[in-house]
Order: structure tokens, then sequence, then C-alpha cells
């Protein structure tokens, strides 16, 4: 009863903040009080003298059973995001909860917020809400998500990406796979002045540590830079949609090496990132757009 007692009152000590994991994670009032009732339910019967770092052990449970609720999610037909009204419903409506409570939650987050998060893969809203929201590791998140740190690093920069974009002006997907094919095809021929042209004067590329090790460079800044990268380069590279936005990828036997995804903003390419770690491209889904010959 001792053990039952102390153990509540940790829980209630660490509620808010348990609350606040779950729902920046979940997007759902309800379903956050839903995995704090089973992360409380996992404590319960758990001995507190067994528990080195109780915040951080709930913390990692309450991930957890929001990332099996993430998961199956994604086994469920989709739901419709057409009216933002409506997506504002779905994602903060809680029963249990007042219309007030509703309203500073769905302020706290919102709107572009919640919809871009409703579009990353479990991991990567894993990653990108514990790492950038709450300040947790990425030694951490990696035990949480069962990879390694610097994956668990590219799923939160993945995820940092489109998150930064959401306020941007929607762009064409059409017109997003048209520079890129007109990158592939400008780098293929080695034409400098074409590839020129189609990058941001800020643009950057930027490469994670696999990339690296099998000869990418860690980063270029620049038009100048990336072109010169670039140019009479990609030869084996093939046009795909990687989590459904126009990309290039790199394979061997069939297997991708390397995934380059295209940040396009206003019709020139403002970053590519060149992705080798074998975790994230196994998160990645990725759809080849045309077959090449030989292959």
């Amino acid at each position: 009863m001792e053990n039952e007692t102390y153990l509540a009152q940790q829980f209630e000590v660490n509620r808010s903040h348990l609350r606040a994991v779950a729902f920046r994670i979940l997007g759902n009032a309800h379903d956050a009080d839903d995995a704090l009732q089973d992360a409380w339910i996992r404590l319960s019967k758990s001995d507190p003298d067994e528990i080195e770092n109780l915040p951080g052990w709930l913390t990692t449970v309450v991930a957890r059973v929001c990332l099996n609720t993430l998961r199956s999610r994604q086994r469920r037909p989709a739901q419709s995001l057409d009216d933002p009204s409506d997506s504002v419903d779905r994602l903060v409506t809680n029963t249990s909860s007042t219309p007030e409570e509703q309203a500073v939650l769905a302020d706290n987050m919102g709107l572009a917020l919640l919809v871009v998060l409703e579009m990353l893969s479990p991991a990567e809203r894993i990653a990108f809400v514990l790492h950038d929201m709450f300040s947790v590791s990425y030694d951490e998140v990696g035990q949480i998500l069962v990879r390694s740190p610097e994956a668990s690093r590219q799923l939160a920069s993945r995820a940092r990406r489109r998150v930064r974009t959401a306020d941007e002006p929607a762009s064409d997907p059409k017109r997003q796979r048209e520079v890129v094919d007109a990158f592939l095809k400008a780098s293929r021929s080695g034409d400098f002045q074409t590839l020129l042209s189609l990058l941001s004067p800020d643009v950057e590329l930027v490469s994670d540590a696999a990339a690296v090790a099998i000869g990418a460079p860690e980063r270029r800044d620049g038009p100048f830079d990336v072109a010169t990268r670039f140019s009479g380069g990609a030869q084996s590279a093939r046009l795909a949609l990687l989590d459904g936005a126009p990309g290039l990828v790199w394979a061997q036997g069939g297997r991708p090496k390397i995934a380059f995804e295209f940040t396009v903003v206003n019709s020139l390419v403002s970053r590519i990132d060149m992705i080798g770690d074998d975790d994230v491209l196994g998160e990645m889904t990725i759809e080849y757009l045309r077959r090449e010959r030989g292959q």
C-alpha cells in the first residue's frame, strides 16, 4: 500500500508534463488521456525500487504507448483533413475536456502544426516532438524507437523540415516533380548553368553520417558549390517519390543506398538531404517514378 501511494503521488506530480507529451505526439486530447491511463496501469504494477529515474521512465512509457497508438492509426482508414474546422474538432475534441481546455490545446499547437504532424510517420513524429519540444536526447529517443541516435536525429530533422515549410506558400506537386526531374537531367548531362538556375541563392546540401561514410560531402552551401558537386554526376540515381515527395534514389542490387530529399520553394531547390542511414531509409515509402534502361 505504501508503494502504491508513493507511485500515485509521483504520477500526479508528473501528470501535467506527461499529458503535454502525449497530446503533442497524438494531437488528440482523448487519446492523450488514454495514454496516461495506460502508463499509470504499467506504473502501478512496477517496483519503484527498480526505477532509477521515475520522470524519465514515465516519459518513455508514455512515448511508447503513443507510438503504438500512431501505428494502429496507420492501419485504419485515413480521415479527411480537407476542412480545417473539422480537423481542429477531430484533433482536439475530448468529451472530458471543457471547451476552454480544447481551445487552449489547439491554440498551443496551432492548426498548421497539427496537420503537418498528422502527415509524419510515427517514428518521425516521436523523434520531433520528444527532441524539439521536450529536449529529450537522441540517445533516449533512439531507445524508445529502437533506432540508433543518428537515425533518431535524422528522423527529427526530416520532421523539422516539414514543419518549417508548413507556413510557406503551397507548392504545386507537379511543379516540384518537374524541378527535381530537371535537376537530375542537368546533373547527368553536366549542364552547369541549368543546375545553377534551379538552385536557391541560399541552397544547402547536407549529408548524414552514413552517406558521408560512402563518399558524400558532409555539407555544401550556395549554388556554385552544390552545382559543382552534382554536375556530371547522379548517373545512377532514379527519380522517385520519397514519402510522397519528389526526390532521387541511388540503389545497389535493388537496395536503396542513398535517398536525396529535395526541399523546393517557389520552384527553386532550397535544400538537398543525402540520407544513407539504413534505419531512416527503412522508414521511407519509396516509389520509383520511371524505369531506367537496363534496370
